[in-house]
């Protein structure tokens, strides 16, 4: 933010500044940005696609990875689309409550990631250590909970903070194995992807900021917004890859051939 926001309530309007020290370099720094994030639009739309036009892929583990692909799509355009609008129109200005709906989302749609990680984890246990009850475990109900359990915890988690930030005080700051336990984990590879995919960045992130609180604003920033835009440009990616039922029909898809 520049210095001039200063008041003692919440102020109008933030100026964001972007990259501070590599203004110069906005316009490269955004064609990775907005590769990647044309990748997590294109990638987890196909999924959706695929998910919703296939009755076969109607089942569980698919239903979860539409949701994550779901949560994605959000997650990734919650702040880039004004990222780059900073990188390309230099349109600085954010109002103080769209600040507040777009940290909102940022935080709203990476606590129900988290849920739906767990869920999908629960139903490798499930398709693993219980196969013949699969269909009987998980079934529609129990998934319709899930996803409701997951979007209560995110209102209950993010609800206080929302009012905690309109009574805050602001001021100037700068922002910136054996052939069965492989068979097991083969199964369970995609879902380990993501995981990783998601909480690495996640970790590498906390740690510089306490390990390297001297570096350049620039670095940390960099981080997190690599951060947000890395798992759902690679969820795609690892489940397309490692998932044959999905992997045949996006190929049926850009190949138009029969799988």
């Amino acid at each position: 933010m520049s210095a001039s926001n200063i008041s003692s309530t919440h102020p109008a309007i933030f100026l964001l500044m972007g990259i501070p020290g590599l203004e110069h370099l906005h316009i490269w720094i955004s064609i990775p940005f907005c590769s990647a994030y044309t990748l997590a639009l294109l990638g987890n739309c196909t999924l959706l696609l695929i998910i919703q036009a296939d009755a076969a892929l109607h089942e569980p583990m698919y239903l979860f990875l539409a949701m994550l692909a779901a949560i994605d799509l959000v997650l990734s355009s919650s702040a880039l689309p004004k990222m780059l609008a900073i990188f390309w129109f230099r349109d600085r200005e954010i109002n103080f409550f769209a600040c507040l709906v777009q940290m909102f989302f940022l935080h709203f749609f990476s606590i129900m990631e988290s849920a739906v990680l767990l869920a999908m984890a629960f139903d490798r246990h499930v398709a693993i250590c219980k196969p013949l009850h699969y269909t009987k475990v998980l079934t529609g109900s129990l998934i319709t909970k899930i996803g409701m359990a997951a979007v209560a915890q995110a209102v209950t988690l993010m609800t206080p903070l929302l009012f905690l930030l309109r009574c805050f005080h602001y001021c100037s700051s700068t922002t910136v194995l054996s052939g069965g336990c492989y068979k097991a984990f083969g199964t369970c590879v995609s879902r380990i992807g993501a995981i990783l995919a998601f909480y690495t960045p996640s970790v590498i992130s906390s740690v510089m900021h306490r390990v390297a609180c001297h570096a350049a604003p620039h670095v940390h920033i960099l981080l997190a917004n690599f951060y947000l835009l890395f798992p759902p440009m690679v969820n795609p990616i690892i489940y397309g890859v490692k998932t044959k039922q999905i992997h045949d029909r996006v190929l049926g898809v850009f190949l138009r051939k029969d799988v």
